[in-house]
């Protein structure tokens, strides 16, 4: 007679095969992403993430895009950070000798808004829906908050082993890889703990703001690309200690 595997064994196996097809598809949906290009890639991940819903039965409050006031205020606070640390990895590195700073071009400046305005609609939104909107929605049901976080960063940084950059070998591609797993814990830890997807946008918008607006040419870029993971490392962490919002009592 065969015997019966225990309860928490089924239910075990049950949440890591949702959990490794969720992140799957994750993945296939940000390739789907990359193939269409810029702007049809947001289109794209919209329609994805509406049928990944629909199908799934989701509601959409789980995506953490409530438009409040709040949400200009996170949105805000996440540039901010992300800006700040990233500016500071990139001048401890330039101390270092491992970057020298760009001057920037004056005709540059015209196109400034319209460079923002890309950053985040383009680039740092269509990845936050994805990854901390989607998919950490998804987990967090069957997942400690500290599992969502880690298994999304770690998924999204290994991502971007295949990504082109300025990475040269297996080391600072490695490093690089790193660097997108600590971007994306803090976004994962912005997201936590303050319930919604707008500093996770800030902080993805602002860590490019940051390394696009004022340009570092690397000498040793595994140098810088350590730098930068480390700074993000800790705006995760600091996002962490902050203490909850208050939720308003109908």
């Amino acid at each position: 007679m065969t015997s019966q595997p225990p309860a928490w064994a089924v239910v075990l196996d049950h949440t890591a095969t949702r959990t490794a097809t969720a992140v799957l598809l994750t993945f296939l949906c940000t390739g789907a992403m990359i193939l269409a290009g810029q702007p049809l890639g947001v289109a794209a991940v919209l329609l994805l993430v509406y049928l990944w819903r629909r199908v799934a039965r989701r509601p959409w409050s789980g995506l953490g895009l409530r438009v409040t006031w709040a949400a200009v205020a996170h949105g805000l606070l996440g540039v901010a950070a992300a800006v700040a640390a990233t500016l500071a990895a990139n001048a401890a590195a330039v101390a270092l000798g491992a970057a020298r700073w760009v001057p920037w071009e004056p005709d540059g400046l015209a196109y400034l808004p319209v460079a923002i305005a890309m950053i985040v609609v383009v680039q740092a939104f269509p990845e936050e829906l994805l990854w901390r909107g989607n998919l950490h929605d998804i987990l967090a049901d069957r997942l400690p908050p500290l599992a969502v976080m880690v298994l999304t960063s770690v998924a999204f940084g290994s991502l971007h082993v295949l990504s082109q950059s300025e990475a040269d070998g297996a080391a600072e591609v490695a490093l690089y890889a790193v660097g997108a797993a600590a971007l994306g814990f803090a976004c994962a830890a912005s997201r936590e703990r303050t319930g919604t997807l707008w500093a996770a946008i800030g902080i993805h918008s602002g860590f490019y703001f940051a390394n696009g607006f004022v340009p570092t040419e690397p000498a040793a870029y595994g140098v810088q690309l350590t730098a930068q993971a480390a700074v993000l490392t800790a705006v995760g962490m600091l996002f962490l200690v902050r203490p909850r919002p208050r939720v308003p009592i109908a």
